[in-house]
């Protein structure tokens, strides 16, 4: 489960695309397919930055971004 603490835990899907190195729309990809976690808040969507640490992470062991092994609930 992801746990938000503060409003700077979330991030803009735009913003989260730069900071993978990805186009957003790979994002919202990802998300429809259920291998990222959104949230959403008043109709916008928000990635945490746990989920951009956790995928950076998986490029780390697998040097690529395959998401995948999501096991986490959706809103």
């Amino acid at each position: 489960m992801v746990t938000i603490r503060q409003p700077d835990d979330l991030v803009t899907v735009p913003e989260a695309a730069r900071r993978l190195g990805h186009n957003k729309t790979t994002l919202y990809r990802w998300w429809k397919a259920k291998k990222m976690y959104l949230v959403e808040i008043g109709g916008i969507l928000f990635v945490p930055v746990s989920e951009i640490e956790r995928l950076k992470n998986e490029q780390s062991h697998s040097g690529s971004y395959k998401p995948g092994g999501f096991a986490q609930e959706r809103r």
